[in-house]
């Protein structure tokens, strides 16, 4: 049954990377928060970072949307269910307006706005320009006239009389609306590194940066108008958005423990890929590499990305929990490791002299350079023995990476999948398996790629099964055993 929902919904568009949109977003967000609405929120592309920061700000778990990982009708639906019933969806774009894959701006932030049929509101650094920033708006406008830019907001204003001249050329020339102006900030509360901004984890004072954010847009923005722009949007025909993960559904997943590293280390995880796992009945056990213990009993494990690296002396101390979770693999546990995860799996963690010793089980080292060895789209195809994705199969996903592997021994593994598109481990090859753990720089979004999830539950179901039979056998040997011994002590 086809239903028509209204929701209220704006793109946060810039005209390149760097200027200022994700705080004048993160912003907005706080801002409409603070008024009590309630939002959802989103992140165009495949990022991790951003959406931390604005589903913080928002108290709403941000998804991400696009269209190049999945496909539109699914952005369309994934969009829709995330935001019935909210008072406004925000959608943070990236990079520049127009910027995609190719010449044309495939899977651009454009692109997107057109097919939520949002109106976009444009932010414009205008650090040492004036009337050119209204060329670059009119350039906006008359590239693709179907694209509803509905205002703008300049960012890094020097003051009132570079705001009035900015002001005035815009709106004489494009006849859109400037509906905020922000002056230089100097943003000291809101460090960044070298993916940009520090991610929230790790961020001393999240809390204030925050409030700074909120308090920017209410005094620099006219909120009601941007309420006014969102209100304005056409409704969306859509129907519900289909289960991704096609297992049969005779099998229960019931009781089916699946382990999370979830810490300040390790934190790259889209909500969807969760839910892919958890939608279908298994147990989600959270789980650090930094505290000390041992792994607790599972059925199969998932190490996402994150940043090892800015945690290397502590994980690698952390020898008790690296020996149990080493043993576990040896005994068969399934573990899909992704980014910082095959570093973490991997011999050691090389970061300029220092060399810190990691859990051992890829034969491989991994050495952090201070620029990105691998960055943008990655799609593969499965060439090779692994315990997840049937052989010929073709992966899409996303790689950003400022590590690389060296020292592979090559006896000791197998390289699962060929590099179509992207850099992967060394340009042609990614995916090492050992046992049954897979270790790939390609991050893979449920949404896009139902196999992921498909593997991984399959194999902790069989995991589970084979290891409840040896325990029976034990338990039944041990009884025999006892049995007998009992017998021979009688006569």
């Amino acid at each position: 049954m086809t239903e028509r929902s209204a929701i209220p919904r704006i793109v946060l568009a810039a005209l390149k990377g760097g200027a200022g949109k994700t705080f004048l977003a993160v912003g907005i967000v706080a801002a409409l928060r603070r008024r009590g609405l309630s939002l959802s929120v989103f992140k165009k592309g495949p990022d991790y970072i951003d959406a931390g920061w604005l589903g913080l700000a928002g108290s709403e778990e941000t998804r991400n949307l696009d269209a190049y990982l999945f496909d539109r009708e699914v952005v369309l639906k994934s969009f829709v269910r995330g935001s019935v019933g909210k008072d406004v969806a925000v959608v943070e774009g990236n990079r520049g307006l127009f910027d995609g894959v190719d010449a044309a701006g495939s899977y651009s932030t454009a692109e997107l706005a057109k097919l939520l049929k949002a109106p976009v509101i444009l932010i414009i650094d205008a650090t040492k320009t004036t009337r050119t920033a209204a060329a670059l708006v009119l350039g906006c406008r008359l590239l693709d006239p179907d694209l509803d830019i509905r205002g703008v907001i300049l960012n890094r204003v020097a003051g009132a009389r570079h705001e009035s001249v900015l002001r005035e050329s815009i709106e004489q020339v494009c006849s859109i609306p400037v509906i905020g102006s922000v002056k230089k900030l100097s943003l000291a509360s809101f460090p960044q590194r070298h993916l940009g901004l520090l991610p929230l984890h790790e961020h001393p004072r999240a809390t204030e940066f925050l409030e700074e954010a909120a308090e920017t847009a209410e005094q620099s923005l006219d909120l009601d108008r941007i309420l006014a722009i969102a209100d304005s949007a056409p409704s969306l025909e859509w129907d519900a958005l289909p289960d991704k993960v096609d297992l049969p559904r005779t099998v229960s997943l019931t009781g089916v423990r699946i382990g999370v590293m979830r810490d300040s280390a390790f934190q790259f995880y889209y909500p969807e890929n969760l839910e892919a796992l958890s939608s279908r009945g298994a147990q989600l056990v959270e789980i650090s590499g930094l505290a000390p213990g041992k792994l607790p009993r599972l059925d199969a494990l998932y190490i996402g990305g994150g940043f090892p690296e800015t945690h290397a002396e502590r994980l690698a101390e952390n020898l008790s929990f690296k020996k149990s979770l080493l043993s576990a693999i040896e005994g068969g546990l399934p573990v899909y490791a992704e980014c910082g995860g095959l570093m973490y799996l991997s011999r050691s963690l090389r970061i300029d002299e220092n060399v810190y010793p990691m859990v051992g089980l890829f034969p491989v080292d991994t050495v952090l350079e201070r620029k990105p060895q691998g960055h943008g789209y990655l799609q593969v195809e499965v060439t090779g023995r692994n315990p997840f994705y049937p052989e010929g199969a073709v992966l899409t996903g996303h790689e950003f990476h400022y590590s690389y592997i060296t020292g592979l021994d090559a006896a000791g593994s197998s390289y699962a999948f060929r590099v179509l598109r992207g850099h992967g481990m060394d340009g042609s090859r990614d995916g090492i398996c050992i046992h049954n753990a897979l270790g790939t720089y390609l991050h893979i979004h449920a949404l896009g790629e139902s196999l992921w999830a498909e593997g991984l539950l399959r194999m902790a179901l069989r995991y589970r099964t084979q290891r409840d039979a040896r325990d029976a056998d034990r338990v039944r040997c041990d009884g025999d055993a006892g049995a007998k011994t009992a017998r021979n002590a009688k006569s």
